[in-house]
């Protein structure tokens, strides 16, 4: 059995002479008599790593009808063919004196990212580590039998010291015969109703029919390991004294063994005719100099670079080079994008009230306690600005003579012209200040001639319920706008109110003060704070509820009513007296009745998400409130795959403006040969038109509709084909100051698609970058695109000419690292 490069049924492959001068190996049968030889692997140079790398990246990725609907599940048959594809797979982390998430060459795997884990599961992990190793070494003899095959002992027990240290077992993850036989299915229920004994294709069968089967980005770099012709295994050691590096050579045997038998036994699945060959190579070199540039993501970085030389300094050595690897650790961006998106912005004219995040919070505590001066800071941009944003910046430099310029460009400083005195914490577990305390600190701030502050808890949006509130509850709720107010207003002070993300768990006791200060209702304060303010918030059904009942109670308390004044002023004791409630204001909060027509309480958000100036993302029940866009200032609305009841039927006030088919070659908006050309490239690669699809182009109410039918989010149906129409009419919407509703369903996947797609195109980035930018400013709802979408977005980026930096399974890894840590 031999692993070269190619596959013997590629004719194509075979006349181009790949790899000839590589030595093939094999494993070997033998008879009782004779001793198994390990198994052999070539090495290959950095700078040939480097240059397959770069015609990977170079080589347009396969039409979609040739990926799909294999990238879809665990593989039952051979991959499609992916001519130039390489795998790099990292044997081993940095070891001690470097921090271990460095040293990474770029498009880089680890091994529990596409072999079968086993973390905790009972069958593998026994608390003798001895015995975990026998119960592996079994396991890989028995499958070793089943085909016939055999390995020596050392190499036997190098892949099991390799499944005991990275908690894996000898598997792809999509191998779909070790899935049936070994695996537990704990987090991807592919198949509830799946019986031992049941055969493979039953099992991908029923795993195709669930809510998940087209959204497997965490299978995709165990796909792209089984497409690969070259396969790279290495590790980026440190140097010894003598400016020599250790021998990796072991652990990436050892690596290359797993991988080679992993291989063997998903091709299992794929049957007798498809005898797929993979070259697998160790990346040999004699120093890091050695290694091309432009093939390191991460550097090896000592541990020392995580220490930040002085105490107001933010951003460590550390920090700066895994910022400019995009490669790896989207979370840790996503951190980041939400600290710049939500940072601290003022919702009152006279500067003292601002909402924030806890990252604000942390500096300014830090700054301030360092007697660092922010006074040079600037303003910052909108939250739905590329200004306001990590993905436009460019690749940092550490420059230690200047920390405080790299600060600024990762993190929004704060920029408060009154010192924060008071600094509110909502959390999930927090419980409300009582009375007392609320009064301490409005007496201690009001005679405050010191630098200290109060800090205070919050409950957290959406914990808040109906049935939680009694009497003295409501008083605390409104006396904390209460003391708020006189904060800002008796004192030149500030108050900040943050959570840890800026609007989860602030968006309450936003809209609550923003009701009470301004005596607006819930409908108008949430526009006021939208439009105006364009401070992002979040509310839960129980919050709309809640303050649905409550926005009446808040108003007539509002210092913005003359009559008030008297519940503002000191009393003859020269202080002030919380804010009472009688039993019969009490028992009015439960017997108002929300109006029908400002019940917000079946709209997610309530409002759809503000991604750019022009630019909405929302759901079909945001689409179905035309009098809600309306006070949005939306009036264009792209409709994707759905149809909105109040257009249908197409009564006497709507007008049919054009009708066409999805072959964009057709559609008149676009004139220039550079479009025809992408259109021409789209049809090509597998963008084939469905002929039961339509585009339609009405006008109604003031609203301009462009309707796609018929597309839905199956997993098969296309979309890159109707890109260019779609953006075309945005981009009107846009020239005319216009402002775009992109709705589908739910808002998460189809529409989120085209949102994506016009954040590539408006803001000139890649697709991470892009996905990022839309993902984070849909706030609590997170966006799914499903995998043939991302995958049409990847190869829409090559036909607008667009340089492919980052690698479909690296994108996917990315998105999956995403969704593993909220789903």
């Amino acid at each position: 059995m031999s692993f070269s490069s190619g596959r013997k049924s590629s004719s194509k492959r075979q006349d181009r002479g790949e790899d000839d001068n590589a030595t093939e190996f094999q494993i070997k049968r033998h008879g009782p008599e004779k001793v198994p030889a390990r198994c052999h692997f070539d090495t290959i140079s950095a700078q040939e790593v480097a240059e397959r790398i770069g015609v990977h990246m170079t080589t347009s990725l396969p039409p979609c009808d040739k990926m799909f609907p294999w990238l879809h599940g665990y593989s039952t048959s051979a991959p499609p063919e992916y001519e130039d594809a390489i795998s790099i797979v990292r044997a081993e982390p940095m070891s001690r004196k470097w921090i271990q998430n460095s040293g990474i060459l770029k498009s880089s795997l680890d091994p529990h990212e596409f072999m079968m884990t086993w973390t905790n599961d009972k069958n593998y992990c026994h608390p003798d580590k001895k015995e975990s190793a026998l119960i592996l070494r079994n396991l890989i003899l028995q499958q070793l039998a089943s085909i016939s095959e055999v390995l020596s002992d050392e190499d036997i027990d190098g892949c099991v010291t390799l499944c005991l240290k990275y908690n894996i077992l000898p598997f792809l993850a999509t191998d779909a015969f070790a899935r049936q036989t070994y695996g537990a299915r704990k987090k991807w229920k592919v198949c509830n109703s799946f019986q031992q004994g049941s055969g493979i294709s039953d099992y991908m069968s029923c795993s195709s029919r669930q809510p998940g089967a087209f959204r497997r980005f965490d299978i995709q770099p165990a796909k792209m390991v089984e497409m690969s012709s070259t396969i790279v295994i290495y590790s980026l050691l440190e140097k010894t004294d003598d400016n020599d590096v250790k021998n990796p050579e072991d652990t990436s045997q050892q690596l290359a063994t797993l991988i080679m038998l992993a291989l063997k036994f998903v091709q299992r699945n794929y049957g007798s005719e498809d005898n797929i060959q993979h070259n697998i190579r160790i990346l040999s070199y004699s120093s890091l100099e050695e290694i091309p540039i432009e093939l390191i993501a991460t550097p090896p970085i000592p541990t020392s670079a995580l220490t930040k030389p002085t105490r107001q300094q933010l951003v460590s050595q550390f920090d700066v080079v895994s910022f400019n690897n995009w490669d790896r650790d989207l979370l840790y961006r996503e951190k980041l994008e939400i600290s710049k998106m939500s940072s601290a912005t003022c919702i009152t004219d006279d500067s003292s009230v601002w909402f924030g995040n806890s990252t604000d919070y942390q500096i300014y505590k830090m700054l301030a306690d360092s007697f660092r001066s922010n006074d040079n800071i600037q303003p910052h941009s909108t939250y739905y600005s590329m200004k306001n944003s990590i993905v436009d910046i460019p690749s940092l430099e550490y420059n230690l003579s200047d920390e405080a310029t790299v600060d600024s460009k990762i993190f929004n400083i704060p920029n408060a012209s009154k010192r924060w005195a008071l600094m509110l914490r909502c959390s999930e577990n927090s419980v409300p200040p009582t009375l007392e305390k609320l009064w301490e600190t409005l007496t201690f701030l009001l005679e405050c001639n010191t630098n200290k502050r109060i800090e205070l808890d919050f409950p957290s949006s959406g914990t808040i319920t109906l049935g939680s509130l009694n009497i003295e509850f409501i008083k605390v709720i409104l006396n904390t706008c209460f003391v708020i107010y006189q904060i800002s207003k008796k004192t030149n002070l500030g108050t900040l109110v943050h959570c840890s993300d800026g609007y989860t768990e602030t968006s309450f006791l936003l809209v609550a003060y923003t009701i009470f200060l301004r005596d607006l209702s819930l409908d108008d304060a949430l526009i006021e704070l939208h439009l105006k303010k364009e401070r992002p918030f979040f509310l839960f059904h129980v919050d709309l509820q809640v303050l649905g009942h409550l926005q009446t109670l808040f108003r007539n308390f509002s210092p913005r009513r003359p009559d008030n004044a008297k519940y503002f002023s000191f009393n003859e004791s020269g202080k002030f007296e919380p804010l009472s409630i009688t039993a019969e204001m009490f028992s009015r909060v439960f017997l108002y009745k929300v109006p029908m027509e400002s019940d917000l309480t079946n709209l997610k958000g309530p409002l759809p998400s503000r991604i750019l100036s022009h630019l909405y993302l929302g759901s079909l029940e945001h689409a179905q409130s035309p009098a809600l866009l309306k006070k949005l200032g939306i009036n264009y609305i792209v409709s994707v795959g759905e149809v909105l009841s109040w257009t249908d039927g197409f009564h006497e006030k709507t007008t049919v403006l054009s009708t066409s088919s999805l072959s964009v070659a057709s559609v008149d908006t676009i004139t220039n040969s550079t479009n025809i050309t992408i259109a021409a490239a789209l049809e090509k690669n597998g963008f084939s038109d469905r002929k039961d699809s339509s585009i339609e182009i009405l006008q109604q109410d003031g609203f301009k509709i462009l309707r796609i039918m018929n597309l839905g989010d199956n997993g098969k149906d296309t979309l890159t084909h109707q890109l260019e129409k779609i953006l075309a009419f945005i981009d009107e919407g846009y020239s005319k100051k216009g402002k775009v509703l992109v709705h589908c369903m739910v808002g998460v996947s189809r529409s989120a698609t085209v949102c994506i797609a016009e954040c590539m195109e408006r803001l000139h980035c890649d697709i991470l970058r892009a996905y990022l930018f839309v993902r984070v400013r849909r706030l609590n709802i997170i966006i799914q695109p499903n995998l043939m979408f991302m995958y049409e977005l990847l190869k829409w980026q090559e036909f607008q000419g667009g340089t492919r930096n980052i690698d479909w399974h690296i994108l996917c890894r990315s998105i999956s690292e995403l969704n593993n840590n909220y789903i």
